[in-house]
This record gives C-alpha cells, structure tokens and sequence, in this order.
C-alpha cells in the first residue's frame, strides 16, 4: 500500500491512483477526490464523464496529483475551420443547414445567432449559396449577414460578390485548460449550475441590455447542452448576481463566453474566478482546451486573457450582403 501522498490531498483535485487487482495486476483511476478523510475505507473518485467511483484504500499502491485536465496537442493546431464548427452548438437558435454552411437565425439577437456561418463547402456554387442566404434571412426577417474567417476562400468570394464588411473584426483566443486552471481549485465564490435561472438571465440583462425574445434568448443560452451557468452572489443579498460567466463543451473544447462583473466588485479576481470554476466543471466532461472571442480592437481583454494564458488562434468578420 502506498498511500501516503494522499494525506496532502484536498477534495476537488485530479489524482491517479494506481490500485492493486484480486489477480495482481494492477489499474489506474484517475479522477477529482470528492474527500479525502483519511477515516475513510474507500476514497471516492469522481470520474470524467460523470458518475463516482469507490476506491479501497488498501488496494492503492500509487497515488500521484494530476494536472487539473487531461492534456493534448497545442489547440492552436486545431484548424480554424474546425474550432468554428465546434463552437456552432454554443450560439444558435434556428438553424439549417447549406451544405457545410449553417443558415442561422434568432430574432437578430447577436451575429453569431443571426448569420450564416459560412465555413467550408456550401454544397452549390458561391453565387447561388449567397442568394440562399439573402433569402434566408428574408424569410426570418434579420439582416443577411455572413460570419466568415479572416483570409479565408469564403470571404473573398463574398466580397467579390459585393458584400461588405459590417462590425468589428473579432478575434478567437485559445488556451490549454491546464494552463488556465494552474493548481487552483474552484474558487468557493462561484456557483455553476448546468440550468438557466433568472437570477442569472437578470444580471444578463444588466450586463447586456436587449429586448430579445425571451424564448429566443433561452434558445440561445440553454437548448444546447453541456453547458453551465457561472455566477457570483451578492454578499449583501444572496439573491443577486453580481458576477455571471457561460460555459459551453463542444468535444475538446470549452467555450467561455457572457463574462461579466458588476462594476462595483472589479478588481476582486471574479472574472478569472469564474472562468476557471467552469474550467474545473468543463474538464470533467471531457474538456482539455478552451476558447474565447474578443473584439480585436478591445486590447485591455487581449492583455487579461493573455495573463491567463490565452493565445490568437484565429480572426472572423461578419459581411453585409449588397442592399437587397
């Protein structure tokens, strides 16, 4: 038995414990402790994916910390091509597809919810794929707008088609989530909860003023699951959130998004605190890196999120179809 690291141990990390069969061979479980009671017959081990397994201390003959994720390849070998197709699920409320393009629409709530993501093939010639999206967006009464990648085929078509940049150039930031999570557990600050409630939608609200559809923002927010809801609770009143974050999984990846803290509990850590809660939450679905977007001209983002690790992977535009 060799169980002497685990009385340094605390619940919430990622351990390996190395256990010893009936048979004499042995296996390995890896997972987050869920207590580390030395009292304890068994140590429970949550599991990635879910579900929570009973470890008998007798059988450990091993037992070594992890790194807070699983880790991989740089994310910035990932394409940008398939970062954005796994970032599509995070925002998207009506959708059909055209091709490898995804025809989207929702109320004109964001750009990303209300433009065709116009990333790969669209099956039929560019001419013909940009009237279907004109008429696409007629139908659901939102501007015809094509969110493309910085230097790709696709925005050059579309340009000499005569559509026109529109918005800001956004920039797509990625990191490793072992770089993002360090040694840090979740900060004991920040709730996440995998459903949508209305304290959150209302510091939402605070943070984004809109007048969407409520229905279309739930749509938006909660109808594609995994995905968590990060906040921070009013010290004064327990109720109100005075900070919020959103956490989407998309295979490997955690998209982190709706960042938000009341200005008058700046500079107290909630932001980075609450990107880390739904980094501990992402990896135990699987998770290894994470991504965010950031208006390219927002440099004060782009020097936070670079303290945190984060790195350019990639630049998107949306284009306006010629007047219609």
């Amino acid at each position: 038995m060799m169980d002497i690291a685990l009385d340094r141990a605390r619940p919430g990390e990622r351990w390996v414990l190395r256990c010893r069969l009936a048979d004499g061979a042995a296996t390995d479980v890896v997972g987050w402790l869920v207590s580390t009671d030395d009292t304890d017959t068994d140590i429970a081990v949550a599991v990635e994916g879910g579900g929570v397994v009973a470890v008998d201390r007798a059988t450990i003959i091993l037992a070594r910390r992890a790194p807070g994720a699983r880790g991989g390849p740089d994310p910035r070998r990932t394409s940008a091509e398939d970062l954005e197709w796994a970032a599509l699920p995070g925002w998207i409320a009506l959708s059909e597809p055209l091709g490898e393009w995804t025809l989207r629409a929702g109320g004109g709530f964001t750009g990303r919810a209300n433009s065709v993501l116009a990333v790969g093939d669209p099956g039929v010639a560019l001419a013909e794929a940009a009237e279907r999206v004109i008429a696409y967006a007629l139908d659901h009464r939102i501007a015809p707008w094509a969110q493309v990648i910085v230097g790709s085929e696709a925005e050059a078509g579309l340009v000499d088609l005569g559509w026109r940049p529109t918005y800001v150039v956004t920039d797509v930031l990625v990191s490793r989530l072992t770089t993002l999570l360090g040694d840090d557990l979740a900060d004991p600050r920040v709730a996440v909860d995998e459903h949508l409630d209305e304290a959150w939608l209302a510091a939402y609200a605070r943070s984004r003023p809109n007048d969407a559809d409520p229905a279309i923002l739930r749509m938006i927010l909660d109808e594609h699951p995994p995905r968590a809801f990060a906040s921070v609770a009013d010290p004064a009143t327990a109720n109100d959130h005075v900070g919020i974050a959103r956490g989407h999984v998309s295979g490997p990846w955690l998209g982190i998004a709706s960042v938000w803290t009341d200005p008058a509990h700046r500079r107290r850590g909630l932001a980075t605190a609450m990107m880390r809660a739904l980094g501990h939450w992402a990896a135990r679905r699987g998770a290894r890196n994470a991504y965010l977007q950031v208006a390219q001209e927002n440099t004060g983002a782009h020097d936070a999120y670079g303290r945190l690790g984060f790195v350019r992977h990639h630049s998107y535009r949306y284009l306006a179809a010629p007047t219609v």
